[in-house]
């Protein structure tokens, strides 16, 4: 029976702690051309995501097919199901970064081969997974070890890295402006996982093993809110922030970072910055994931 990756809520401790222990085993591996070939799906802008599954799936012997979802039959009114269960019949694997969720569940249920969510308005499970392997790989992601997310509290990785720590074991803060409040369904889930606090002071960075900063703008499509950019200033990772934190905090930031916005040149190009470190992670992750449901 095929077995996607929509969503972290998907995967069990276990099934996320051999993801990351076939990343180390993976990584620095390649594979000749398999025979296989992977579609990938988008309707929406990509840097990271696309390369790094690229460069994953071609180092796993598979062929690669970019389709831009506004180059499909589906602008011209095909539907999301029909066009699903066509390009399964010709690839073994469809990646899809699609927004709404809405149109993944759709995409995944008509799908006759499994289908990996590559972000969407809700779950940005490749990215949290990513990020997992970078605090293991440091030494970070020990049993209630703190990890400080800084950002709206409601987005996609928000959501997924949530899940994924306190999976883990690890202590959970969602650190944002008054004026918004974590996803519900989310945070309700991580609370029965593990611990989680929702805090508006910047103080709770102390004790940190890692601070992650997302960036506050909304996607492009959408209207931005002055009043929001504002409520989060007090928010933006900076030196004066890491003197609460410990000396060996880790920050991370999933980018693209707006520089001067939610982080300042000097932290994330700074010592205590892995960001490039998360970004090359993404890879081995993401070869870890394609041969677990596969």
């Amino acid at each position: 029976m095929k077995k996607n990756l929509l969503s972290l809520l998907d995967l069990s401790k276990t099934e996320i702690e051999k993801i990351l222990s076939d990343a180390d085993s993976l990584k620095d591996k390649t594979f000749p051309y398999a025979g296989k070939t992977a579609a990938l799906l988008f309707n929406r802008p990509s840097t990271r995501t696309l390369v790094s599954f690229e460069v994953a799936l071609k180092q796993l012997g598979y062929g690669t097919i970019h389709l831009d979802y506004v180059f499909t039959q589906m602008v011209r009114g095909e539907r999301l199901g029909d066009t699903s269960k066509a390009i399964s019949q010709y690839v073994s694997l469809i990646v899809a970064r699609l927004l709404p969720h809405s149109m993944l569940d759709e995409l995944a249920k008509s799908s006759e081969v499994p289908v990996i969510n590559a972000a969407t308005d809700r779950e940005h499970p490749c990215q949290a997974l990513g990020d997992m392997y970078t605090l293991k790989s440091l030494g970070k992601l020990k049993q209630g070890n703190k990890l400080v997310f800084i950002g709206d509290p409601t987005d996609a990785v928000a959501n997924s890295l949530a899940i994924a720590a306190t999976k883990l074991g690890m202590h959970f803060v969602f650190l944002c402006p008054k004026s918004l409040s974590p996803d519900e369904k989310y945070l309700a889930e991580a609370k029965k996982l593990g611990r989680v606090e929702v805090s508006n002071d910047i103080s709770v960075v102390k004790g940190a093993a890692a601070i992650y900063v997302s960036s506050w703008a909304k996607d492009s499509s959408e209207q931005e809110n002055p009043d929001r950019l504002r409520d989060f200033l007090p928010y933006q990772v900076n030196s004066k922030m890491l003197l609460l934190a410990s000396k060996d905090v880790v920050v991370m930031h999933p980018l693209p970072a707006f520089r001067g916005q939610e982080i300042t040149d000097e932290v994330l190009d700074g010592g205590n910055s892995v960001v490039w470190q998360q970004a090359k992670n993404r890879l081995y992750v993401q070869k870890a994931i394609i041969k677990q449901l596969m």
